[in-house]
């Protein structure tokens, strides 16, 4: 291979060139999925021949004046539409940490901003796992261990990308010797000292705040309690807060031993937001990802940028178990034959939509205009002919047979119902008054003129019907009481 500069004009011109990567192909053919001609490489299909016919997919060219006229009128009518195939499916991602995820675009025609493109065979596009990454600090959790002292923790986001940090609540027990005077003070080798819990020396057992107190990190000996001797040795089991390093790391959590029981444990780590993506090819047949706005729970889908068709769009959960959600809602080109169904479609819900209310306002009338059967569903006597006369009451709803009564008032005059009884005086007043007239000679005041009053008069009818429903419904109804409690009380 010649290694010296072709490029003719230039200084460099048959001098010595760069390094170069010298690739071999060669040509074969496939017929019924067999590959002839492939010796240690991979078969990719350029020409297809059909009954010895070679077919073209090379699309006419676009840079006359005719071609851009109708691509300017295609775009404005009708915008960019896939004119068939062009589905998007996910293949596999690419092991390690951060690999790409490898989808498959399906051979098919779009028409982007009024210009044709093609795919006469499917295609792979890859794109990186670049999730957006939040931060979350002092994640607070409870420390619940099992019989083997770990705790499985499970944070509150996930999947996680990386734990910072573990703070946890620990408890020791370590020997200190105390100072060289009376009153000194003893230093902790641990920082973030929470509490003292036992001081011993033997069998002498120190008490908080009368013998000593914890004060900065220290075992303060100023109080006039016990104290050891200077130079002598105690025990001290005391609690402080540290970081620990997690074990068995997921995508949902990690394991945490050493900690107290039921003491607080912080966690700091990254996790991946939920995003969704879409795959969008232009007029020159390039496939790109748009990256929507990632966000805990609600993460926004972008739109497609001008001059992009847009073929689908991605659900990024990032988890491990789940596999990813594609949707394909490309705009599609319409055939008139399902334009001419979906026309028929229209009108035939249009007519379900008008029986549907007919039948509904059928219902919400009386039941008498109902396909003109007489339907009485016996809530009261509307529906009955009152231009005859009744036999029957309508009582819950159920027709049953009247029950005449007739209504003795005894309060009003008429004959008493009493039992036989005997008349016996409880008060006499046999004495009696006399009367006398006020104005024997009946002198009065001149009799006034008479005077007539002519009234406006409204004459009206009204009709009262009687059912005997009501009076059968008082005697023939049943109630049923159920004593539920009684207290009684004694004074």
């Amino acid at each position: 291979a010649n290694l010296r500069d072709p490029a003719v004009g230039t200084r460099n011109y048959q001098e010595v060139g760069a390094a170069r990567l010298k690739v071999s192909i060669i040509w074969g053919y496939q017929v019924e999925s067999v590959t002839v001609n492939s010796t240690n490489g991979e078969f990719y299909p350029i020409y297809n021949i059909e009954n010895g016919v070679l077919i073209e997919h090379s699309p006419p060219p676009q840079a006359n004046i005719v071609t851009t006229a109708l691509a300017r009128y295609d775009k404005e009518a009708n915008g960019s539409y896939v004119v068939n195939g062009l589905e998007v499916m996910f293949l596999q991602k690419k092991e390690g940490e951060g690999g790409k995820k490898i989808f498959v675009i399906n051979e098919g025609k779009a028409h982007v901003d009024g210009y044709e493109i093609e795919l006469p065979h499917s295609i792979r596009v890859s794109f990186d796992e670049d999730p957006d990454i939040k931060l979350v600090e002092s994640e607070p959790h409870t420390f619940q261990p099992n019989s083997q002292r770990v705790m499985e923790l499970k944070v509150n986001d996930f999947p996680i990308s990386e734990i910072k940090k573990v703070d946890i609540t620990v408890q020791k027990t370590i020997t200190i010797t105390h100072g060289s005077y009376s009153g000194a003070v003893d230093p902790i080798p641990d920082s973030a000292v929470l509490e003292i819990i036992q001081v011993k020396q033997g069998n002498v057992i120190y008490e908080n705040s009368i013998d000593y107190k914890l004060n900065a990190g220290n075992i303060d000996w100023s109080l006039p309690g016990k104290e050891p001797a200077p130079g002598s040795s105690y025990l001290i089991t005391y609690r402080c807060r540290t970081h620990v390093s997690p074990e068995d790391i997921s995508e949902q959590g990690c394991k945490v031993k050493g900690a107290v029981d039921n003491s607080l444990v912080l966690i700091d780590y990254t996790w991946k937001m939920p995003r969704y993506d879409l795959i969008t090819i232009d007029s020159k047949g390039a496939v790109r990802r748009i990256k929507g706005i990632s966000h805990p729970w609600r993460p926004s889908m972008p739109r497609a940028p001008s001059g992009q068709l847009l073929l689908c769009y991605i659900h990024q959960t990032w988890k491990k178990g789940e596999g990813v959600k594609i949707v394909n809602n490309a705009i599609h080109a319409v055939p008139m034959n399902e334009l001419e169904a979906m026309k028929k479609g229209i009108n035939d819900l249009y007519a379900l939509v008008a029986y549907e209310r007919l039948r509904s306002d059928a219902n919400s009338r009386e039941p008498t205009t109902k396909k003109g059967v007489f339907v009485d569903s016996f809530f009261d006597d509307d529906m009955r002919d009152q231009g005859i006369s009744q036999s029957a009451a309508i009582v819950n709803r159920e027709l049953v047979l009247p029950i005449d009564v007739e209504v003795a008032d005894i309060e009003k005059g008429g004959e008493r119902y009493l039992l036989p009884y005997k008349l016996e005086p409880v008060l006499e007043q046999l004495l009696q008054t006399k009367g006398e007239k006020i104005n024997p000679y009946q002198a009065f005041d001149p009799v006034p003129a008479q005077i007539t009053l002519n009234k406006n008069i409204d004459h009206w009818t009204e009709v009262t019907t009687n059912w005997k429903s009501p009076v059968t419904r008082v005697f023939n109804t049943r109630e049923t009481t159920e004593l539920l409690s009684s207290n009684s009380y004694e004074t």
